[in-house]
C-alpha cells in the first residue's frame, strides 16, 4: 500500500535544461511529460552558457570539418559514431531553434553570425551576444510551457522493477511524491559546484549520475573534468564570472605579468588551441590575464555585455584594464553511459545533456559542443521514447524512508570541495586520489533525508569518490586528465572507456 501522494505521466524528464526542454518539444501529442527541476535557487547551467552551440553553419565549414576538430579536440578518446551524429545533426537542431523564434546574432545579409570558440578551426558557434545559453531557454521554455506540466523539487531515488525503470519519487516542499511513468529522462547536468571555483551554478552536485548509479546504471569517462581557463579571477564565492572564449576568438591575448603572449609557448593555436592545453598553461603561471585593450569599444555592448557587466561589477574595466583569469570547473565530460538515443543500461532510463556520457567528447570537449549535444542527442531520446513500444505498465514497488541528519552542511561543504580540488584539479597528484575516497566516506554513507543541501552533499560525496577511483585506473595523461606522476598519454590507453557499475563503490 503505497503511503505517499502518486502522480501518473507517460514520460518523466528529470532537469529543465536545454537538453530535457528540447527533448520534451519532440515527444509526439499527446504525450503526458512531467518535468521536474530544483527551481529558481539551484537552476541548471543551461543559462549560463556565453559563448555558442556548434554546427556546421558557415561556408567554410561543414560537418566532416567539424568531425575532424571534435576528434583531435577529444586526444584520441572519442566515439567516432557519436561524433558523426553530432555533427550531422546540429545544424538541423539550430535552423529549428532558430525558426522557434531564438534571437541568434545575424550578419548583415541575414546570416546567422558564427563566432570561434577553442578547438574550431573555423567559426562555428551560433550564438546571441555572450548570453547564448539563456536565450535557448527563454525559446525553449515559451514553447515547453504549452507541453510539460512541472513539479519543482529533488528526485530522491529512481523506481526500478523487473529491472526496468518505472519512474521515481521527488521531495516537494509538501512532502514525497512518487511518480509512475513508463519511461524517465535524466537531464540534471554537471557537478562543477564540487570545486572550490567553478562556472555552474550551485545546483550542480552531480544529482543525476548518483540518482542512476545507485539504480544500477553504468558511468563511463567520470576521470575527465573540463576547466575553462578563463573564469574571472575577482571576487568571492565558488560561482565565478565565465569570460567567454569567443572574446578570444574576437582578437583578445592571454597574457602573462610582464604582458608577454605566452600561449604559443605551448601550443600553435596560442589563444584558440584546446581549452585542456589553455587552462594548464594559465594555472601553471603566477597570473594571467586576457588583454582586450586594443579591441574596438563598441564590441562590449554589442556582443559581450555579460562579461563587461561582470567586470564592472567586481570594478574592472575590460575598455582599460586588463582582465584577471584563472581556470575555474566547467564541464563534466563523464557521466551516465547511453548510447546513440540516449538509452541507459537499464530499459526505460535515458540520460542526455552533460549528465550523459555518449562517447562524443571522449577527453576533452570542442567549444560548443555541450549545448549541440543537449539538442541532438535530447531529440534522439525524444524519439526513441515515441517509438518503443507501450506494453504493461509495472506497478512501482516499496517506497522511500527519510532519516534525519544532523550535520553540518556549511562546514562538509568546504570540506568536500577543498578535497575535490586538490585531488581532481587540473594537476592531479595519486597521493591525493588515493586519499579523497576514506575522507569522504562519512558523507557518501549519510541517508536519504529531507534536508536538500544534506541531499546534494551526499551525491556529491558519492560521486567525487567514484571519480577519484576513474583517475586512479587511468596511468596516463590524456585531455582534461592530467597525472603528475604520469604526464603523458599511453597509447593502449586510447579510447579505454573506463565503466563503473554499483559494484564499484570505492
Amino acid at each position: 500500500m503505497n503511503t505517499v501522494p502518486s502522480v501518473k505521466t507517460d514520460v518523466f524528464i528529470v532537469g529543465a535544461g536545454a537538453a530535457g526542454l528540447y527533448a520534451s518539444l519532440h515527444l509526439p501529442q499527446p504525450t503526458e511529460i512531467l518535468v521536474c527541476d530544483k527551481g529558481k535557487k539551484r537552476s541548471g547551467s543551461s543559462p549560463w552558457a556565453q559563448g555558442g552551440v556548434a554546427a556546421a553553419l558557415g561556408p567554410d565549414d561543414s560537418p566532416d570539418l567539424h568531425v575532424q576538430d571534435t576528434l583531435r579536440v577529444a586526444a584520441g578518446h572519442a566515439d567516432v559514431s557519436a561524433v558523426q551524429v553530432l555533427c550531422y545533426e546540429a545544424p538541423e537542431c539550430i535552423m529549428e531553434l532558430a525558426e522557434l523564434g531564438c534571437d541568434f546574432d545575424r550578419n548583415p545579409d541575414g546570416t546567422l553570425h558564427l563566432a570561434r570558440e577553442g578547438g574550431q578551426s573555423v567559426s562555428r558557434s551560433a550564438h546571441h551576444e555572450d548570453s547564448t545559453g539563456a536565450a535557448i531557454m527563454a525559446t525553449l521554455r515559451q514553447h515547453a510551457s504549452k507541453r510539460v506540466k512541472r513539479i519543482e523539487g529533488a528526485c530522491l531515488r529512481l523506481d526500478v522493477v523487473d529491472g526496468r525503470c518505472v519512474g521515481g519519487w521527488v521531495l516537494t516542499e509538501e512532502g514525497v511524491v512518487r511518480v509512475q511513468a513508463n519511461s524517465t529522462v535524466l537531464a540534471t547536468g554537471g557537478i562543477g559546484a564540487i570545486f572550490n571555483s567553478t562556472t555552474n551554478p550551485a545546483g550542480a552536485t552531480g544529482d543525476g549520475i548518483v540518482l542512476a548509479w545507485e539504480a544500477g546504471a553504468g558511468l563511463a569517462d567520470l576521470e575527465f573534468v573540463q576547466f575553462h581557463p578563463t573564469a574571472l579571477a575577482a571576487g568571492l564565492g565558488h560561482q565565478r564570472v565565465l569570460v567567454t572564449e569567443a572574446l578570444r576568438g574576437a582578437g583578445a591575448h592571454v597574457v602573462d605579468a610582464d604582458g608577454r603572449r605566452f600561449l604559443f609557448d605551448h601550443h600553435s593555436d596560442g589563444e584558440m588551441a584546446p581549452r585542456d592545453v589553455v587552462a594548464r598553461a594559465i594555472s601553471s603561471r603566477k597570473g594571467a590575464w586576457l588583454d582586450c585593450r586594443h579591441l574596438d569599444p563598441g564590441i562590449w555592448q554589442k556582443e559581450f555585455p555579460t562579461v563587461y557587466s561582470g567586470c564592472v561589477r567586481h570594478g574592472i574595466d575590460p575598455v582599460r584594464d586588463l582582465i584577471p583569469v584563472a581556470p575555474a570547473a566547467h564541464y563534466f565530460v563523464g557521466g551516465i553511459q547511453t548510447d546513440l538515443d540516449g538509452r541507459t543500461t537499464i530499459p526505460r532510463l535515458y540520460a542526455i545533456g552533460e549528465c550523459s556520457n555518449t562517447g562524443v567528447h571522449g577527453a576533452n570537449r570542442l567549444a560548443g559542443n555541450s549545448l549541440a549535444e543537449a539538442l541532438v542527442f535530447g531529440r534522439r531520446a525524444a524519439r526513441a521514447i515515441a517509438g518503443q513500444r507501450t506494453g504493461k505498465p509495472k506497478e512501482p514497488m516499496g517506497d522511500v524512508d527519510l532519516e534525519p541528519v544532523e550535520i553540518d552542511a556549511d562546514d562538509s561543504w568546504v570540506r568536500l570541495r577543498d578535497l575535490c580540488t586538490n585531488a581532481m584539479g587540473i594537476e592531479r597528484d595519486p597521493t591525493n586520489l588515493r586519499s579523497l575516497p576514506a575522507a569522504l566516506e562519512d558523507l557518501a554513507r549519510l541517508p536519504i533525508t529531507d534536508d536538500r543541501s544534506v541531499l546534494e552533499l551526499r551525491s556529491a560525496a558519492i560521486l567525487a569518490r567514484l571519480m577519484a577511483r576513474a583517475a586512479l585506473l587511468r596511468t596516463e595523461s590524456r585531455g582534461v586528465h592530467h597525472r603528475i606522476d604520469h604526464g603523458e598519454p599511453v597509447p593502449e590507453w586510447a579510447g579505454v572507456r573506463l565503466r563503473l557499475a554499483l559494484t564499484d563503490l570505492p
